[in-house]
């Protein structure tokens, strides 16, 4: 069973630290407990008593009908806002009624949320900034990846380089939209592939990278959001110790 760490909560939302090989959504085809599994568990209180979120509403903004929509879609999603890939860790928003989730993906959809990511990348990342905007689609050769494709969704990631190692770039990515896999597609296509992502890096270097690290080097370090009372919450995620370990071995091929 999932025993997973609460960042911070409130009476509406909290945000965990969402563990590696972790899967954020049920699915037939995945087996073993998922977050949204553990959600269900930890706010069976919410999920089952509407009274709590509607009679915070002022009485003219209800609607019978949008509340029942709400409430169907925080069923379908046990309020889960977001998702993050199996093997990446970090902040995950997780609203506990279905008016905080509707305020969460509001945000989202207005691109009020902000995140930031860390990425351990190969090559010498220049420029030390910039922004890629290009659009993504489903893989034509393969249904577990995504390409750039000007068919797609535009997805659009802005990076900063934090420090320059001997062959790899530690990165801060902040990404505008939400796309499958946006980040690791971006940056493989700019030609820094992140370490040890099975999915986007030849095989003469992954097999290198898994004998040092069990997964690609991501981590959703923090999250930025407005709580249903208005207030502005930043919350951040230590990276876990098997990413420290990489760094801390990196280290000692620092460039600056």
């Amino acid at each position: 069973m999932l025993n997973l760490t609460i960042l911070w909560e409130d009476r509406d939302i909290m945000i965990i630290n969402k563990p590696p090989f972790v899967v954020v959504n049920r699915a037939e085809s995945i087996k073993g407990e998922t977050v949204q599994d553990w959600a269900d568990r930890h706010c069976e209180e919410c999920t089952h008593d509407a009274a709590i979120h509607i009679d915070r509403l002022p009485r003219y903004a209800r609607n019978d009908k949008e509340t029942r929509d709400d409430e169907e879609v925080f069923s379908k999603r046990s309020g889960v806002a977001h998702r993050l890939d199996k093997e990446t860790s970090g902040c995950l928003l997780i609203a506990k009624n279905p008016t905080a989730l509707k305020s969460l993906l509001r945000q989202f959809r207005d691109r009020e949320i902000k995140k930031e990511y860390l990425a351990l990348v190969h090559g010498r990342m220049t420029p030390a900034s910039g922004t890629i905007r290009l659009p993504l689609s489903r893989s034509r050769y393969d249904r577990e990846k995504w390409e750039i494709r000007y068919s797609g969704k535009m997805a659009e990631t802005t990076w900063l380089v934090e420090k320059y190692f001997s062959e790899t770039t530690l990165v801060r990515l902040f990404p505008m939209t939400g796309r499958t896999h946006q980040i690791r597609v971006h940056l493989a296509h700019l030609g820094f592939p992140i370490f040890s992502d099975e999915k986007y890096l030849t095989r003469s270097l992954l097999a290198g990278d898994r004998a040092r690290l069990a997964r690609h080097f991501l981590h959703a370090e923090t999250i930025v959001f407005k709580s249903l009372g208005g207030l502005a919450i930043k919350v951040s995620a230590e990276l876990g110790g098997d990413l420290e370990k990489v760094l801390e071995e990196e280290r000692g091929n620092l460039v600056y």
